[in-house]
């Protein structure tokens, strides 16, 4: 067969979930079945892309060096979310951003590439891309199937498609996404949905949502869940007391990991925190790990206005090393989104032995295995009540740490790629 690939998500260093879940799955499709042949249709020629040849690891543990891991007290500076340290633009930091990995993220002699020149920036330039542009080159190579890792496929085609839908955020909380782009996403994610050979996700939870939601058959849909790299493992031995000492000053922890938007529900998470710390329970800090995506005015006010602001430290973006260590160091995963479609962080610290603050909503009671404190992520009082209870109660961080780490066992990029290899097969009926 020949399996074509909606690759504009496919990055060496992916940015977010659906970019992980591109790169881990097609990945491992490409490894299992090298008799098939996989085309990486994208935007950009990924020969050009900019990837850093130093380690974001060795760039970050430089910054979180400094004395002055801190919020900035600037208030007119715009990028409120990134520590003076890690903000800084020294010369080491400008040369290793400019170097360029001549290579591609996957490679094989299965793996082919095709670019379409048009950089897909707005909603106007995804609808042309993908109904004008797309269903010409599906022709020419000739493709069995195409995936779409984030959900878009072309409707002007006759190739059987499956569009991986992950969450409907857009559907149940239209105010967390810029306005035009969430018009783009209640106008054709239905069509996406109807128009599928299958349909993926990652939770059963989202598998309902877009049963009800979108008048979809229950039986058309495959269940692929998102899983955790090799990589992730308790903490060795001293390796806790390191981490704190280099990025808190020695001082426990509570970490939040995603990307900040509303649906992230960053400011209940500091707003739990300043509770937990005005009752005395510890003087522990707030890490928040991970990049701005938009509309996150809200967030800088929270921060702004906390008398803790000077504990609440950020990270920016780190590699999965760096992240391993801040999960397995951690007092808890504080994550208590308005809605998720997985939560690859639940998992990932789970694999680490750290014990997680979860909400009680959509997919994350599923997906931890009910080896978590889920709380409503509306009352930031039970989220600073889950925390103090893990400091204060150590039985209880023992047996969520051991049930967690068995749980996490469940997910695997290999059990993933598999997953969607079966629906490949399912939509070509193979």
């Amino acid at each position: 067969m020949i399996i074509a690939i909606n690759a504009r998500t496919l990055r060496a260093v992916p940015r977010d979930g659906i970019g992980w879940f591109t790169l881990e799955v097609v990945r491992g499709m490409v490894r299992n079945h090298p008799e098939h042949r996989f085309v990486m249709i994208s935007d950009r020629k990924y020969s050009e892309m900019p990837v850093d040849t130093v380690s974001r690891e060795e760039r970050l543990t430089k910054a979180a060096g400094r004395k002055d891991l801190r919020l900035t007290e600037d208030a007119d500076r715009k990028d409120r979310g990134v520590t003076e340290a890690a903000g800084r633009k020294d010369q080491s930091l400008t040369e290793a951003a400019g170097r360029k990995d001549r290579g591609f993220p996957l490679e094989g002699s299965n793996v082919e590439y095709v670019t379409i020149p048009l950089r897909t920036v707005h909603p106007v330039l995804w609808h042309f891309w993908h109904e004008y542009l797309l269903p010409p080159v599906l022709k020419r190579t000739g493709a069995d199937v195409f995936i779409a890792p984030d959900g878009m496929i072309p409707l002007r085609t006759d190739v059987p498609c499956i569009p991986v839908i992950h969450d409907l955020n857009h559907e149940h909380r239209p105010g967390d996404i810029p306005r035009v782009e969430c018009r783009y996403y209640r106008r054709r994610f239905p069509l996406f949905a109807g128009k599928g050979a299958r349909v993926a996700t990652v939770s059963h939870f989202s598998a309902d949502d877009i049963a009800s939601t979108y008048g979809i058959d229950p039986a058309k849909i495959d269940v692929v869940p998102n899983g955790v790299a090799e990589s992730f493992s308790p903490p060795l031995a001293g390796e806790v007391e390191e981490t704190r000492k280099q990025y808190t000053g020695g001082r426990p922890y509570f970490l939040f990991v995603s990307n900040f938007s509303p649906r992230k529900n960053v400011e209940a998470v500091i707003r739990a925190f300043e509770q937990f710390r005005k009752a005395g329970h510890g003087d522990h800090v707030l890490l928040l790990a991970g990049r701005r995506l938009y509309l996150t005015k809200e967030m800088d006010r929270h921060l702004e206005a906390s008398p803790y602001g000077n504990d609440i430290l950020f990270t920016g973006s780190v590699t999965r090393d760096v992240l391993r260590r801040l999960y397995g160091a951690a007092e808890a995963l504080t994550f208590v989104p308005w809605l998720e479609g997985f939560g690859i962080p639940v998992v990932e610290a789970q694999r680490c032995g750290t014990p997680c603050i979860l909400s009680d909503g959509s997919s994350l009671p599923e997906v931890s295995g009910g080896a978590a404190l889920c709380v409503s992520p509306a009352d930031a009082g039970a989220i600073a009540e889950a925390m103090a209870r893990l400091v204060t109660d150590g039985a209880l961080r023992r047996r969520l740490a051991t049930e967690g780490l068995a749980n996490s066992m469940r997910y695997t990029w290999e059990g993933a790629a598999e997953a969607m290899w079966q629906s490949v097969l399912k939509a070509t009926r193979k």
